[in-house]
């Protein structure tokens, strides 16, 4: 079976799974508890490279904010976290091959994408888009 090539431009894909995945979050959190999320906790970059569809997480950095302490490396339970929800958007998107960079927040009540990085192109989870 043949497998073209999605026309839509990359930052309209991207765009995309990023609302989707948003929505998802959102459903997640159980609005109307009347907790609003607060966005905070350690932020990681999750570097991967995607092979036929298949995303391999080649590496994970803490963005440590001005006078942050050092955060080390996250527990394995947050590593899995990191994954499936990179993993999760980057199928949302329709990511078949190269590299991407996602940007990530692991808040109380769960992950929270910040942005993505597919080639050239970012998109951030409020929708803004640069190629």
């Amino acid at each position: 079976m043949n497998h073209f090539p999605d026309p839509r431009p990359v930052t309209e894909r991207l765009s995309r799974a990023l609302r989707d995945l948003s929505a998802v979050e959102r459903w997640a959190a159980h609005p109307g508890s009347g907790a609003e999320e607060s966005g905070e906790g350690p932020r990681f970059g999750v570097a991967t490279e995607s092979s036929d569809g298949m995303h391999q997480v080649v590496g994970i950095t803490w963005n440590a904010p001005a006078g942050a302490a050092p955060w080390g490396e996250p527990a394995e339970a947050d590593r899995a976290v990191l994954h499936s929800s990179v993993r999760a958007l980057l199928d949302m998107a329709e990511h078949e091959s190269g590299p991407a960079h996602t940007e990530v927040v692991l808040t109380a009540r769960g992950p929270r994408v910040l942005s993505c990085r597919l080639g050239g192109t970012t998109v951030t989870a409020t929708g803004a888009g640069t190629d």
